[in-house]
């Protein structure tokens, strides 16, 4: 039996280039790292490539749902998580993990969202987690996470 391996952070930000590509930035600027779905869609806003949509749907998740078309290439999800790991540390998120664990602070839980973008879109579904160091009330991010952000935008924009 081959075994599934997962994809390289590369892999998952690299746009679809048959279809469109969508992602997804979740966060509260007021919560200190949690903001980092908002910087990075800041960082992206004004240079995003052919066949890249950008949904920065602030603490609000499921404003999202709004917005997915059916068969759409893929959907990016890319949020604060805290996981366990050092500040600033991205990992992408399986499936298991998402539905195993609380990874948000917003009102709609990640792994209901996940499910609903899935079942709307009929896509593929990632969630890009980067490990906070502070979510408690406040602005700025840490250096390690607003380092993750601008890696992220890279990657991104350089694909």
């Amino acid at each position: 039996m081959a075994m599934k391996t997962k994809p390289t952070l590369q892999e998952v930000l690299k746009p679809d280039p048959e279809r469109t590509t969508l992602i997804i930035t979740i966060g509260n600027p007021l919560r200190k790292d949690d903001g980092v779905g908002p910087y990075l869609a800041e960082l992206l806003a004004k240079r995003l490539p052919p066949g890249v949509s950008l949904l920065n749907v602030y603490d609000r998740p499921e404003k999202s749902l709004d917005f997915v078309k059916k068969d759409s290439g893929k959907i990016i999800i890319i949020d604060a998580a805290d996981f366990g790991g050092e500040p600033g540390e991205i990992r992408i998120i399986s499936e298991e993990e998402i539905f195993a664990m609380t990874l948000s602070t917003h009102n709609l839980p990640i792994p209901i969202l996940y499910q609903a973008l899935a079942e709307e879109s009929g896509c593929t579904v990632f969630f890009v987690g980067i490990q906070p160091a502070d979510v408690s009330f406040g602005e700025g991010l840490n250096p390690q996470v607003e380092k993750a952000a601008r890696e992220i935008a890279n990657y991104i924009l350089e694909a």
